[in-house]
């Protein structure tokens, strides 16, 4: 049944595919206690259903609150748990982006050593995503003395994260914020010229192209 969840999950974008894989790992939830996936699982489908609903509502910050809980189940019953770790650090940062800038850095701390699990267990994880969270997070958070944030060693991620995982959307969208940040625009262009001249991936448009989309306006930006 975890293989139907899989693509269920995968199917993401498909109306009713989330509801029914979360339908699906309640019920083995109740039947197995003790299996960290199931909780894994749960997380991430819970994440792509705050992803997808609407900016600022109660169902998007509900959702990465279900999120997040189960990750955190899902890493109590085995602390370096990849599925459980990636998703519960994934809902924590966005839940902390709906509740405003002092819950954003209260999540900071746990997100990355969450983040550091999974990069320590499985560097190419879901498109090398703890590098590429890791990179974000490095970009986005405030400097010292304040947090952590720190633009060379979120180049460094990023930078792997495209080499790792070059034909996912985000990893170059991401890298090309933080060079252009720099004042490399030069070496920006190539990943964003990229994200332009690439198809969306099938079944994935929604998503692909909230990534697409940003690439070409930043693109506009500097060209």
């Amino acid at each position: 049944m975890l293989e139907e969840v899989s693509q269920l999950i995968d199917k993401r974008e498909t109306k009713g595919s989330l509801d029914r894989a979360i339908e699906i790992l309640e019920k083995l939830k109740a039947e197995n206690p003790d299996k960290d996936i199931i909780r894994g699982k749960l997380s991430s489908a819970y994440f792509y259903k705050g992803l997808f609903s609407a900016e600022g509502s109660r169902e998007r910050e509900d959702a990465f609150d279900n999120g997040s809980k189960f990750g955190l189940e899902a890493i109590t019953l085995n602390p370096r748990a990849v599925y459980g770790n990636f998703w519960y650090a994934s809902n924590l940062g966005y839940l902390g982006l709906c509740r405003g800038a002092l819950a954003s850095l209260a999540s900071i701390d746990p997100f990355k050593k969450s983040m550091e699990i999974v990069l320590k267990e499985n560097e190419n994880f879901y498109f090398a995503g703890p590098h590429r969270a890791l990179g974000r997070l490095m970009h986005q958070a405030p400097g010292w003395p304040i947090s952590i944030g720190n633009k060379n060693k979120a180049v460094d991620h990023l930078e792997k994260a495209v080499q790792l995982a070059p034909n996912f959307f985000n990893n170059r969208l991401y890298l090309a914020e933080i060079l252009v940040d720099l004042g490399k625009k030069d070496k920006a262009l190539e990943h964003l010229e990229w994200c332009k001249s690439m198809p969306l991936n099938a079944g994935h448009e929604i998503e692909d192209g909230v990534y697409k989309d940003a690439a070409e306006r930043l693109l506009k930006r500097i060209a």
